[in-house]
């Protein structure tokens, strides 16, 4: 059992200024939970409430002079006659308290033993004080109970002997003292202690209410500051953090750093959590427990790089000790199956914020051609022209017109392949092109578009730069290998600055220009200057009415942004993902249950081309299984995705993966891992995404040692893939696998992404230390 502070009160009729709680009597009362919880999550630190030992700053020079004095007439006691002055002593029980409130333990404890050695000629009362200080439980109690009888401070030595009986594991005692001191209460009615004292009793008892009620009508000052940390715990308990913090940052010593940082990470405010924490390692005795307790925080923060390197200093500067403390246990993050939570992923404030927005750009990009004419025919689809942009450019480049109608021709049927929703058909195509053109522009272009819409950012971003490459006037391949720079945390200062000094010598840029521009300054985060975009003229192409949006809501413009996703819906007919941007900003100002009336309604009244959700690209699955799950029609739309599969020969692998992930969401974690797995094992998707979602089912399902392994695959697929990296370092915190977590943790940039997936809380086990 872990260490137990408790209260014990001075017979003075001062103020202390500091001073320490009790802590509750069994299992329920004992310890006090704090809870660490993510923005998106839940994160449970466990540990014991810091209490601060009752003390008075009060002593002057003269006191510590006659203090010495007295120690030295106690070093040779055997030869001098017992004390006559009483104040001396209350003097010395002073100074050995002032001692241990401020941490010099070593010196108070040697001066309470000092003190005993006269226990003749001091009350019982403080020498039961002085036994507890000595860890003399047992004598304490003995001291304690002679006060009782005596009628001296009978309800505060009662509180202190049931404090002792705690210490000692004595439940009998205990409780007797306990109902001792309740019964005593009343004689200190009209004391400046009585708030405190009755607070105290109550703490012991777990009336948290009643708690509250002493901090909310104290009758006197006394012990304000210790009233006050024992309304925190009753704050706590009830759930308000915003109150608990307030009243521990009243007069807050070193030694509550940590715990006011744990209390910041439990309402997500990881910024001033961390200001905290960092003190606590620099200035209190737990830097141990600090250290480990910011390097949780850090990962919650994205900053896992930082995290890394306290995790490292832990092992080092401490001989791991530290890595033991808070052991972690690894889950899926409350977005996955808790509905407000999904609610503010699928927000329009989250999804239209970079970096989510980039992947919004590669949904509504055209695919690149040589002649828009020629591709339409071949498709012979009313809005192939919405996916569809000539390069004029490429066309110039290439020397043999065979080769450019040849290739154009694999581009149309990828790109017929790609307006159906067959994104993975699309890519094959592509794939298989670009064996004949390996030096081609545009196919390396519409390539790297369906490896963005796939999911798989670190292919994608391979094929746009490759196609920046081999045609530097191929700004939006730039732009857009920039973006998957910054969804992998894979940056290349050259690129960016080669595409800046060309974009500023636009002077008088075409409409095509000023959108290039645009694109550049909302990926540096730059919207004043994206601003301009919503100035100039410009068509109803999609990918100019989504900048239209963007720009927009990233200025608050939330009316004009309604109004251009409004355009592209009406533009774009029956397609999924218009209508669901719509939803988010038309709606968003709604409450999760006001939302969800409204958007079923809307989409009983909109029939939608469902076909994207079945074959197409995983953004668009994932945000409508997402719509379906907020608004409570996920369990109907599972049954129409059963239907579906049953008939579908050609591509089933989508609507599989759409199964998976409805059954990730509605918690069937293990009929999610069965369906994973067979896109695994039966349709070779032995993508980098497929795996780290069946490591996902693989967590829900209770299966880690499978997760691990699925994530080290995932890993090795992909390297950039920083979901797998982190969760994978969670997996093997939870392990003890403190190295291989370390390492993990160092391969992702700070700030570079927040997890969609994963979380972790802290494992039940007390901590050590």
């Amino acid at each position: 059992m872990a260490e137990e502070e408790v209260v014990i009160l001075e017979e003075s009729d001062e103020t202390p200024e500091s001073g320490s709680a009790p802590k509750p009597p069994d299992k329920k009362r004992k310890r006090m939970v704090w809870l660490l919880v993510a923005t998106g999550g839940v994160f449970v630190l466990i540990l014991v409430i810091l209490l601060i030992v009752l003390a008075s700053k009060k002593s002057s020079e003269t006191q510590s002079t006659n203090t010495e004095k007295l120690i030295e007439k106690i070093k040779s006691s055997e030869k001098i006659k017992p004390l006559a002055a009483q104040s001396q002593l209350e003097q010395m029980i002073k100074k050995a308290n002032i001692l241990y409130a401020r941490g010099n333990k070593k010196e108070a404890l040697n001066l309470f033993e000092q003190i005993a050695t006269f226990s003749a000629s001091i009350s019982s009362y403080n020498l039961g004080v002085a036994q507890m200080r000595q860890g003399k439980y047992e004598e304490a109690i003995k001291s304690f109970k002679k006060a009782i009888i005596n009628g001296e401070n009978r309800c505060i030595s009662a509180v202190n002997a049931a404090a002792s009986a705690l210490h000692l594991h004595d439940k009998k005692r205990f409780e007797y003292y306990l109902q001792l001191a309740q019964a005593y209460l009343p004689d200190s009615y009209n004391s400046p202690l009585y708030s405190y004292l009755y607070a105290v009793i109550n703490y012991y008892r777990g009336n948290y209410f009643e708690i509250l009620s002493a901090v909310a009508h104290p009758v006197s000052n006394a012990y304000n500051k210790n009233l006050s940390r024992l309304g925190s715990i009753g704050y706590t308990v009830f759930e308000r953090p915003l109150k608990a913090i307030d009243l521990m940052e009243i007069e807050p010593a070193a030694n509550e750093f940590l715990l006011l940082g744990q209390m910041y990470a439990r309402i997500g405010d990881y910024t001033v959590a961390t200001q905290y924490l960092k003190r606590a390692a620099e200035k209190s005795e737990k830097s141990v427990k600090s250290l480990k307790a910011l390097a949780l925080v850090e990962l919650k923060n994205q900053m896992p790089a930082h995290a890394a390197k306290l995790l490292k200093r832990l092992k080092t500067d401490f001989k791991g000790k530290g890595l033991e403390l808070y052991p972690v246990k690894t889950e899926l993050s409350a977005a996955v199956y808790d509905i407000d939570a999904a609610q503010r992923r699928f927000s329009a404030e989250s999804v239209l914020m970079p970096p989510q927005a980039y992947k919004l750009f590669f949904e509504f990009a055209p695919f690149k051609v040589f002649d828009a004419t020629q591709t339409i025919n071949f498709i012979k689809k009313g809005n192939a022209a919405i996916y569809v942009e000539e390069d004029k450019e490429a066309a110039r480049i290439l020397s043999r017109s065979s080769s450019l109608s040849h290739a154009n021709l694999q581009i149309s049927k990828a790109i017929k392949a790609a307006i159906d929703h067959h994104i993975r058909i699309a890519n094959a195509i592509l794939r298989k092109a670009l064996e004949r053109y390996p030096n081609h522009s545009i196919l390396h272009y519409n390539l790297g578009l369906t490896y963005a819409q796939i999911g798989n950012y670190s292919k994608a971003h391979e094929h746009f730069l490759r196609s920046y490459h081999l045609n530097s006037a191929n700004y939006l391949s730039a732009i857009f290998a920039l973006m998957c720079e910054q969804l992998i945390g894979k940056p290349i200062p050259q690129v960016e600055q080669f595409v800046s000094d060309d974009l500023t010598q636009m002077l008088k840029p075409t409409t095509l220009q000023s959108f290039y521009k645009t694109l550049f300054f909302i990926y540096k985060g730059n919207i004043a200057a994206a601003s301009k975009w919503l100035s100039t003229p410009h068509g109803n192409r999609p990918i100019y009415l989504l900048t239209d949006i963007l720009v927009a809501a990233n200025e608050g413009a939330w009316e004009r942004a309604k109004k251009s996703a409004e355009k592209l819906r009406n533009y774009m007919g029956e397609e999924v993902l218009p209508h669901m941007l719509y939803l988010q900003i038309a709606y968003r100002h709604l409450k999760i249950k006001r939302f969800s009336i409204q958007a079923q309604k809307y989409l009983k009244e909109h029939p939608l081309n469902l076909d994207a959700v079945y074959y197409g690209s995983a953004f668009t699955r994932e945000n409508y299984i997402t719509l379906r799950f907020v608004t409570g029609t996920l369990y109907t739309f599972k049954t129409r995705l059963e239907e579906k599969l049953l008939g579908e020969m050609e591509d089933p692998a989508g609507i599989i993966e759409a199964l998976g992930l409805t059954d990730i969401y509605l918690q069937a974690y293990e009929e999610a891992y069965q369906l994973f797995n067979q896109l695994v094992d039966k349709y070779g998707h032995d993508d980098s995404r497929t795996l780290f979602l069946s490591a996902v089912a693989a967590v829900g399902a209770k299966h880690p040692a499978n997760a691990s392994a699925l994530l080290e695959l995932a890993k090795l697929t992909d390297p950039n893939n920083l979901e797998s990296r982190y969760a994978l370092g969670l997996l093997y915190m939870q392990q003890k696998n403190y190295d291989a977590a370390i390492i993990q943790f160092e391969k992702i940039p700070n700030g570079a992404f927040r997890s969609d997936y994963f979380d972790f809380d802290i494992a039940s086990s007390q901590p050590s230390g």
